[in-house]
């Protein structure tokens, strides 16, 4: 399609400070992206310039692996990847950065929905394909080439309906239930989709009753923060669903310090998102009795999107991982076989 080019630069990194739950602030940049070396051009190489949000969760390593592991150059491919350390802004600013620099592909993995009007706009004047992988924008989708990631609001749903059994195998379907949500980034389209598919399949159930929706970030430390803050004003919580893994880890500290009991044999039902190893490993021991899958490993589809834009051939606008319900019943069974 246009000119290739190569750049000696495998990795760029940001360093920033994170975004908080309350959206992101007002940054003075004081240093410019750190760079190893200097620019070189070869037209065997496909230069792909890739955007994460930052390092904010196993998942999130478990998905740049992926990309390092795919975008490698036995296969064609010269990487750059750029840390967006959880903040907006700098992935905005590495973005400039990466259109000046003439790369033939950029990945984002935008942190928030908002905002991406104007350098989107500025990739495609550029005549740069921008694949949108794991989150998405509020942009006009004309203005990149397509998404690839996760059904976050179907992940939320398939969730509840996994409670909603459960409490009516268990004899409980009648039962009044005290709900608490553990919520990712404010802004996140992760956040939007998890806690739309999850609120949307709550209010059927007029007896549910949903006790605390509080932002953890997707981090454990602020998951435990958060659970402790909760538990703090609520003693009669029957279900905590966390909207990623780490949150609900760091949520179990917190419930183990104030003695309350949680999973198959506790008083609190214990849902999760994402199953990573560590939650497959807390399902056999009864800890968390489910989790539902986010699955990380986007990269080969964003190759196989490139290869066909490389080929001339039509892209589809949105594009789903494959992902499954995991549960404390089923999670031996497919553990020796995980990735991530």
């Amino acid at each position: 399609m246009k000119k290739k080019l190569i750049l000696s630069l495998l990795f760029i990194v940001i360093t920033a400070g994170c975004t908080q739950c309350s959206g992101t602030e007002e940054v003075t940049y004081e240093k410019k992206l750190a760079r190893s070396g200097g620019v070189s051009y070869d037209e065997n190489y496909i230069t792909v310039g890739f955007i994460q949000t930052g390092k904010e969760s196993d998942w999130r390593d478990a998905n740049t692996r992926d990309y390092q592991n795919t975008f490698t150059k036995e296969k064609g491919y010269n990487l750059i990847y750029i840390d967006g350390n959880s903040d907006a802004r700098r992935q905005v600013k590495a973005m400039h950065d990466l259109i000046s620099q003439g790369v033939d592909y950029i990945i984002l993995d935008p942190i928030v929905e908002d905002g991406w009007e104007d350098i989107l706009k500025l990739a495609q004047d550029s005549k740069i394909p921008v694949l949108l992988a794991d989150r998405g924008v509020s942009a006009d989708p004309s203005l990149y080439t397509c998404w690839i990631g996760s059904d976050f609001k179907t992940e939320g749903v398939n969730a509840v309906k996994w409670l909603a059994d459960y409490l009516e195998k268990q004899g409980r379907k009648s039962e009044d239930i005290n709900l608490v949500i553990l919520e990712g980034t404010k802004g996140a389209s992760a956040t939007i989709g998890r806690t739309e598919g999850l609120r949307k399949e709550i209010s059927r159930h007029k007896n549910w009753r949903i006790l605390a929706s509080e932002c953890g970030n997707f981090t454990q430390g602020e998951g435990k923060a958060v659970m402790e803050q909760i538990l703090e004003k609520h003693k009669d919580i029957d279900v905590l669903i966390s909207e990623n893994d780490n949150m609900m880890f760091g949520a179990m500290k917190a419930m183990t310090q104030k003695d309350v009991s949680y999973g198959v044999d506790g008083d609190v039902i214990t849902i999760s998102f994402d199953a990573l190893e560590e939650a497959f490993e807390r399902m056999m021991t009864g800890e968390l009795m489910v989790s539902v899958e986010c699955n990380p490993l986007i990269a080969g589809l964003c190759e196989k999107v490139i290869r066909q834009i490389e080929a001339g051939q039509e892209v589809a606008p949105v594009q789903y991982v494959q992902e499954s319900v995991f549960t404390y019943k089923n999670a031996g069974e497919y553990s020796e076989d995980r990735k991530y």
